[in-house]
């Protein structure tokens, strides 16, 4: 229960349907009070009227001599003329000098009642109601002067009376108001605390960290449920952020590492293959030069064939330098052809069988996209053959309108994916980074479903351009 209190489901019930419940109950209470007020109105109109007809009463009797001057024979005449009485209603008359004419209490005859509520104003010529402080409670006087004389009609009648049971609770409206109020502000309060000013302070963490300090988001916020799921899921992320900078940081190193190895071993092969060769040729260039000098036609013809047979070597060690760093059948014929090519090679320089199975119509995509195809293809192949030891290896590919749809499935070893990929490179395993890392960059998506003994299948997609962004960035370079 304690749980539900704090959750975030409790807080929006409490700030939505407790205001609504007061409004209601201020509603109600407001009708209550009008449906007061108009049975007030109500009961004061009929004692009035009961007050103007018990004058005319009078006024007859006192005409006709049915009432005496002095008042005698009221408590006679007056209660038959009048008819039933009402309930707690009381009926009184009071001469000029205040002196009670007529009582239901014969032990109330003759008392003064000059200062009675409502006297005053009759024998100023006056007829109405009021609300005055009775000896028992509130009541209800209704005044009328008798016309020719100086008496008054006086209609009592208790104002707890005139209402129902239920009614009277509107007197209790202030305490509940009050009561209302007072549980609107702890339930503003608690909700302050525990949800606006929580995100407030997960916000400013949010912000810290995104200006490099990490240690704010470990710092506790409290609040509701939600907010505490919401900061710890934060904190997670922010976790798996900063691994992820780290194995990217790795990943350019390794990157930077692989490119000077690269250019170091290109040279290498450079000096220790073309260049010699070269040298070479040059120096049978020489001999051949002198050979013809001398007459020696025959040797001189040998020795230029054997330097056009090393020229023709020479030529097929550049080109394969240059296939090494970029693909010639790529740029010229198209992906299919350059990966055609590279499966026909990897079929013959190893012991696995390697198949490519092409899908449907062929259809060209940006170059860049090729180019990041490609490579996947030859990364996967490679930790295939290497890595995995795979005795048959299938690339699948499908190139339409819809992009470059490439799949390399091996029956090797397999291995276990991490849960991030900056294991990977903390591991020096950069191969799969750099395999998602050029499939996000232009838009794509990276699968690898692998698992210890049953292989691996490496499934990338590629949209047939790639981004805005990332097309106007390979345009400006």
């Amino acid at each position: 229960m304690r749980r539900w209190f704090h959750s975030l489901q409790a807080q929006l019930f409490l700030w939505a349907v407790l205001p609504v419940t007061f409004a209601l109950l201020a509603l109600a209470f407001t009708g209550v009070y009008a449906h007061q007020q108009a049975m007030r109105d109500f009961v004061a109109e009929r004692d009035l009227a009961m007050a103007r007809l018990a004058a005319r009463i009078i006024e007859d009797g006192l005409a006709h001599g049915t009432i005496a001057p002095d008042g005698s024979r009221l408590a006679t005449w007056l209660p038959s003329l009048v008819g039933e009485p009402i309930d707690r209603v009381t009926v009184i008359v009071v001469d000029g000098t205040g002196r009670t004419l007529f009582h239901p209490d014969p032990e109330q005859v003759g008392v003064d009642f000059s200062n009675q509520p409502g006297v005053a104003e009759s024998q100023g010529g006056q007829e109405g109601f009021i609300i005055a402080e009775g000896t028992q409670g509130p009541l209800l006087v209704a005044f009328t002067p008798v016309r020719g004389t100086d008496w008054t009609v006086l209609v009592e009648e208790p104002v707890e009376g005139l209402i129902g049971p239920i009614l009277r609770f509107s007197g209790l409206a202030p305490i509940v108001a009050l009561a209302a109020g007072l549980l609107s502000l702890l339930v503003l309060t608690f909700g302050w605390t525990t949800i606006v000013r929580p995100l407030q302070a997960l916000a400013r963490a949010a912000e810290q960290v995104s200006w490099g300090d990490d240690s704010a988001i470990a710092r506790p916020v409290g609040g509701v449920q939600e907010v505490q799921d919401l900061h710890r899921a934060l904190a997670e992320m922010v976790a798996r952020i900063r691994g992820y900078e780290a194995g990217m940081r790795d990943y350019l190193g390794a990157v930077s590492r692989g490119q000077e190895e690269e250019r170091a071993r290109l040279a290498r092969e450079l000096h220790d293959g073309p260049v010699q060769a070269l040298i070479a040729l040059g120096q049978q260039a020489e001999m051949a030069r002198r050979l013809l000098e001398r007459g020696e036609s025959v040797e001189a013809a040998a020795l230029l064939e054997a330097l056009r047979q090393q020229g023709m070597e020479t030529v097929d060690e550049l080109r394969r330098l240059i296939s090494a760093l970029r693909p010639a059948y790529l740029e010229d014929l198209g992906f299919l052809p350059a990966l055609e090519s590279l499966v026909r090679e990897a079929d013959q320089r190893s012991e696995a069988r390697v198949r490519l199975i092409h899908e449907g119509i062929v259809r060209r995509c940006d170059p860049e996209v090729e180019l990041a195809a490609y490579r996947i293809a030859q990364e996967a192949l490679t930790n295939a053959l290497q890595h995995a030891h795979a005795q048959n290896i299938t690339i699948r590919v499908r190139c339409d309108e819809e992009g470059i749809t490439l799949t390399v499935e091996d029956d090797g070893v397999g291995f276990t994916l991490p849960p991030r990929p900056d294991i990977l490179t903390r591991q020096g395993h950069f191969g799969l980074v750099g395999m998602q890392e050029r499939a996000t960059r232009l838009g794509g998506r990276l699968l690898i479903d692998t698992a210890p003994g049953r292989g691996t299948r490496v499934v990338v997609h590629f949209p047939p351009h790639p981004p805005t962004s990332e097309r106007s960035l390979t345009e400006a370079a």
